[in-house]
């Protein structure tokens, strides 16, 4: 598939279609929460509505809600927005942590203002989604919440504490991105059961399901940065390796070319020649096809925990997302 034809079925397609009007609300309230009187916040805020992606994580709330429940409810809308806010929040951050330059072809807040502004921005949303969701005042959807957030910047640190680790285990690694990445997917899910009736194994079905594909997602990216373009995928590549992080391709050419060699090349100063000699090394030694086929394991558990559920539009929503996943495979 080329980047074109993904980029025509992107998941908002065909995971938002059976919610489009529930995410339609959820739209308004994301517009009404971020906004601010301050000429500055607000101009912050409306170019980084420019970022808008896939919205998946809204969208997997909402049709949780559907699967679980009889619909979502006011509750399910603001936690949806939520869910958003603290995405949005986390990319700020992260694009400071990698130095990145582009997201979604435009230039990053840390590239346009420095550092200060994309931290302290990230702050006032992460700041704004807590007190939306203190507002809904559902106890349990402010402790998983805040469990996400928790988890989230653990997995950063963890990351951080791992930078040029080469005793790095795989499941080190994997423990390491379903807290940075999957526990967003699958708290989304979660979040989508509150309020439902539905019974706590149905719930815990679609969480395992969110979880899973958060780990493959995080794996294709960790490949995409080192084989990916950045004029068709719209963001700075090669900051994996920029920042010495053990991905999971790197990890699998390890046992391969050494640690020595190795950590020359991520040592290396000529940034292009970088990330051209591990892409070359990565294929040779056949470690993106491995790691590919892991993120597909992951696609394919997520998939196996929606036979829990009978047929419907939202299954066959989340069956497609699953596989689009893996389709990113460049």
């Amino acid at each position: 598939m080329t980047e074109q034809e993904l980029a025509a079925s992107r998941p908002s397609n065909f995971l938002c279609a059976p919610v489009a009007r529930d995410m339609a609300r959820v739209e308004s309230i994301l517009r009404r929460e971020s906004a601010h009187p301050n000429p500055f916040v607000q101009s912050l805020v409306e170019h980084t509505t420019r970022f808008q992606g896939k919205r998946l994580r809204p969208a997997l709330l909402l049709t949780s809600a559907r699967i679980l429940g009889e619909g979502p409810q006011d509750l399910h809308f603001g936690l949806a927005a939520v869910i958003e806010m603290l995405h949005t929040a986390t990319l700020s951050h992260d694009d400071v942590l990698d130095e990145s330059q582009l997201r979604r072809n435009l230039p990053t807040l840390n590239q346009m203002w420095g550092n200060e502004v994309p931290v302290l921005f990230g702050d006032y949303l992460f700041a704004k989604a807590y007190a939306l969701c203190a507002r809904l005042h559902h106890r349990e959807a402010n402790l998983v919440f805040a469990q996400a957030v928790q988890d989230i910047c653990v997995g950063e640190l963890s990351q951080i504490a791992g930078r040029f680790n080469f005793d790095l285990t795989e499941g080190q690694y994997l423990e390491l991105i379903r807290l940075k990445t999957a526990v967003l997917f699958s708290t989304a899910c979660r979040l989508g059961g509150i309020e439902s009736g539905a019974e706590p194994k149905h719930i815990e079905a679609l969480a395992g399901y969110g979880e899973r594909i958060g780990m493959a997602f995080q794996i294709v990216d960790d490949c995409l940065d080192i084989t990916g373009d950045e004029r068709l995928m719209g963001k700075s590549l090669g900051t994996d390796l920029a920042k010495g992080k053990l991905t999971l391709p790197l990890l699998r050419l390890l046992p391969a070319i050494g640690h020595r060699e190795l950590e020359a090349l991520l040592h290396s100063p000529d940034v292009a020649g970088r990330r051209k000699d591990v892409l070359r090394l990565a294929r040779e030694h056949d470690v993106l096809a491995s790691s590919l086929a892991r993120a597909r394991e992951f696609v394919e558990e997520a998939k196996e925990s929606l036979a829990a559920f009978s047929p419907s539009p939202y299954i066959d929503s989340l069956v497609a997302l699953a596989d689009f996943v893996v389709a990113r495979e460049v």
